[in-house]
């Protein structure tokens, strides 16, 4: 319809053309030959306008046809469509059923799957922060795959679950070798025979490693156990298949030993003590030096005596007794109050040369402590300064003051205390020397007083 309003607007146009120009060329042309020419014209357009009515019919029907078609496949899908809707509303009704009957069948199923992704989970971590991994690297695979299923798990994934479970728990109660690559401290690899002692601790020679699961990583310890414990490992690393050995087994996994990092050495805890803590132990160095010189001298001069004991009769001068017998034999013609006071003379010098260092030792270990608590206050006013200055948020500002103080009364407390107990010890041994020596004074000035009153007898 739209087609044949557009070809008579078209003729309507081309009538209208045609007059204007036979009316423009009316004043030359006669009106007989306009006549001519106008029917002559309109035959032609008659022709074209048939012409183009006829295609345009023939486009028509081919849209018509097209439209036709379209909606015929219009209505093949929408019949398709109700019968996917009707089919579709079956299965769901078919798959509500089948949910009915599957959660009616799995029954305690469910609460197996439940349970059976807990233990994955838990053994995946556990596996994963095993020492036995670094060996058996296989197994992150098997738990990783057991982790992260989503269905129901099957027999075979539950026995291989319960097979990993069983080989970790008889793993962690063997002792295996294998190689491996460990980090020095300073950052450098080397490859190695290393001994794995169940889950706990990995060795090689006597040197005790860390295990880093991030990385699967073995590296030795920054700081190493004391030369008893290294040895055990010593031990281990060269012992013979199946042949039983002493260890130090850290049963923490590694973080007792990862904390001998931390802990300072016995040097860098006198370090702590600072001024006071040196001067500390130079005072004690010199009272322990004069401890042992005094201990050797009366040790020596104990065993002069005894020997002298045993043979009064020939005086040595390496002695007290000794130079009190000498005196007594050279002066035995001469008077008691002579002969006496020559000896007193002996005795007092030789008593005072056995005393010597002795009272130096007492002030030692008077001062010693004194020294600590020195020390403890400057820590103490250090530790009040920092918090004057920084607060108290760190507690790491506080802590070089506070174990300056604690450290000073520590080595103060230590020096007092072998040099007191030494003090003692040697007093004893003075004490007993002396007082042998005494009784040898008054025995041989007995003597005297016995031979003279017999020649007054005899007299």
């Amino acid at each position: 319809m739209i087609l044949l309003v557009q070809q008579k607007l078209l003729t309507a146009c081309l009538l209208c053309l045609s007059l204007s120009l036979a009316l423009a060329s009316q004043a030359q042309e006669s009106p007989l030959d306009i006549l001519k020419k106008i029917q002559e014209n309109k035959t032609e357009e008659a022709i074209r306008n048939e012409q183009r009515e006829s295609r345009f019919k023939t486009e028509a029907e081919k849209q018509n046809a097209l439209m036709r078609k379209a909606e015929a496949e219009v209505a093949a899908q929408e019949s398709i469509r109700r019968k996917l809707q009707v089919d579709f509303d079956k299965n769901e009704v078919l798959l509500t059923d089948l949910e009915a009957k599957l959660e009616k069948r799995i029954g305690d199923l469910g609460e197996l799957f439940g349970v059976f992704r807990q233990v994955a989970d838990d053994t995946e971590t556990m596996i994963f922060d095993s020492l036995i991994t670094l060996e058996k690297p296989e197994r992150k695979a098997s738990i990783s795959r057991l982790a992260e299923s989503t269905e129901i798990p099957t027999i075979p994934q539950m026995r291989e679950l319960w097979s990993l479970l069983i080989e970790e728990a008889v793993l962690s109660g063997q002792t295996s070798r294998f190689p491996n690559e460990v980090v020095k401290p300073d950052g450098n690899k080397y490859s190695t025979e290393v001994i794995r002692v169940g889950v706990f601790n990995a060795i090689t020679d006597d040197i005790y490693l860390s295990y880093f699961s991030e990385n699967e990583q073995l590296a030795e310890l920054a700081r190493q156990p004391d030369a008893y414990v290294r040895s055990s490992a010593s031990d281990l690393s060269s012992a013979a298949f199946q042949k039983s050995v002493g260890f130090y087994l850290d049963p923490s996994r590694g973080a007792l030993l990862g904390l001998i990092v931390q802990a300072p050495s016995l040097l860098e805890r006198i370090e702590q003590g600072r001024v006071v803590g040196y001067a500390i132990l130079i005072l004690t160095l010199i009272g322990m030096g004069l401890v042992a010189q005094r201990l050797i001298e009366l040790t020596r001069l104990r065993v002069r005596i005894n020997n002298q004991l045993n043979d009064l009769d020939s005086p040595r001068p390496d002695n007290p007794l000794g130079r009190i017998l000498t005196a007594y034999y050279e002066n035995k013609h001469l008077n008691l109050e002579t002969i006496k006071s020559r000896i007193e003379e002996i005795v007092y010098s030789d008593i005072a040369e056995i005393k010597k260092g002795l009272p130096v030792i007492k002030v030692l270990a008077a001062i010693a402590p004194l020294m600590g608590l020195l020390g403890t206050v400057t820590g103490m006013i250090g530790t009040f300064q920092a918090i004057t200055l920084f607060g108290t948020g760190d507690p790491k500002l506080m802590a070089g003051g506070i174990s300056q103080a604690l450290v000073t009364t520590v080595l103060g407390l230590c020096a007092a205390i072998p040099l007191l107990l030494s003090h003692s010890l040697l007093s004893s041994q003075v004490t007993k020397i002396t007082k042998t020596v005494g009784e040898q004074f008054l025995a041989v000035i007995a003597n005297k007083v016995k031979s003279e009153s017999k020649q007054e007898t005899d007299t």
